[in-house]
């Protein structure tokens, strides 16, 4: 059975404005059928809200095990909203827009991806993340074959061919979302996608275009026009409040065994402080780029020091393991509550940056090729 868990939602990555509003979304009701419900379960219909950290259950139904009918309704909103309709069994879900009142689904439980709606926005996001996950495969294979020809010690001509290769894929696999939110005709699926593209390396000009088109076409929605007025804030506050050419503020955080492990111990060096997570999509597409830059440069006086927002040890050391990031790593488990969130005003990550050995900060946000032109800059 094929399930659709995006990573576009901690991964990445648009209606007319006068046609934005829903006028008889207060009386939602989406309605269905599953055939050959495997065993009787529960279904929940959550309302998924973009400054929430996570989604809200509103309504749920009871499904007979065979072919089962399930009928739920949503919360009165004024505009488009998105929904998640979220099976208990095998974690099975599928995204909803309420560009219509009364939503009908029909799905088969032995084909679930293929099941289908009467919502038009509703189809858009079935076939955004068909595509956006066949995309997601094909972004991993390629991260893993950088990795294997890494520990094959294979050389730099290579090495950097398959760092293109990637770089690329995943480039046109942004331009591919950032496209598709400034077509789509549902600012509920801009919202998603732009939603985890704000505030990170994205370079300006590629997506304050869309920012711009979207506060446009979408003028009387008040979410749209939050998360464009949220960017823009805080591109502003960025450029204001430059750190290139200061002191790195120290931290001191537990390493994967438990040793505190202080910033200001890595003195001396050139040091990537590289803030990740293994749950955040962008992050892992980047660190086949850092260990490309660590294996080169770790014998000119360069490191690389992992700070993760992860919530669980578990998961944080099987990334570092997968992705082969044997370099120093901390972190104090607590998510957006880290310690480093309000020290370094991390909006969004991945994020880096890169200290000289003073200890000063003399670049920030560098991914992809960026990343190899300032170290090359540095060392050759």
């Amino acid at each position: 059975m094929t399930t659709f868990k995006t990573q576009l939602a901690g991964l990445f990555i648009l209606f007319m404005a006068a046609s934005c509003k829903n006028a008889g979304s207060n009386n939602l009701l989406i309605s269905g059928t599953v055939k050959n419900n495997p065993a009787k379960q529960v279904v929940y219909l959550d309302l998924v809200e973009f400054d929430a950290v996570t989604p809200k259950t509103i309504d749920t139904a009871v499904l007979e095990a065979g072919t089962a009918k399930f009928s739920l309704r949503g919360i009165p909103e004024e505009n488009e909203s998105m929904y998640r309709l979220r099976f208990e069994k095998d974690g099975v879900f599928m995204l909803l827009a309420n560009d219509i009142n009364d939503i009908k689904i029909d799905a088969n439980w032995s084909d679930f991806g293929n099941y289908t709606t009467n919502s038009a926005a509703s189809n858009s996001f079935h076939a955004l993340l068909k595509i956006f996950n066949d995309r997601l495969a094909v972004i991993d294979t390629l991260r893993q074959q950088f990795l294997s020809l890494g520990n094959q010690k294979a050389s730099d001509s290579v090495l950097t061919a398959a760092d293109s290769s990637f770089r690329t894929y995943v480039r046109k696999t942004e331009d591919y979302l950032l496209k598709y939110a400034d077509t789509t005709i549902s600012p509920t699926i801009a919202m998603y996608i732009v939603g985890p593209l704000l505030k990170t390396q994205l370079e300006p000009e590629r997506f304050e275009l869309v920012m711009t088109s979207m506060s446009k076409r979408f003028r009387d929605n008040a979410s749209v026009q939050k998360i464009v007025k949220d960017y823009f804030d805080f591109m502003q506050q960025k450029a204001a409040g430059d750190i290139i050419g200061k002191p790195a503020p120290d931290f001191t955080l537990p390493d994967v065994n438990g040793k505190p492990v202080a910033l200001s111990s890595f003195r001396g060096k050139y040091v990537l402080v590289d803030f990740w997570a293994s749950w955040c999509g962008p992050c892992r597409m980047e660190n086949p780029n850092i260990v490309n830059a660590y294996q080169k440069y770790k014998e000119k006086n360069f490191t690389v020091l992992g700070v993760s927002l992860d919530k669980a040890k578990e998961p944080w050391v099987k990334a570092i393991a997968d992705d082969q990031l044997t370099w120093s790593h901390v972190s104090d488990l607590k998510y957006w509550e880290s310690a480093v969130v309000p020290l370094y005003a991390i909006e969004g990550i991945p994020y880096n940056i890169l200290l000289d050995p003073q200890g000063n900060i003399i670049a920030r946000n560098l991914r992809g090729s960026a990343l190899q032109a300032k170290l090359r800059e540095i060392f050759q």
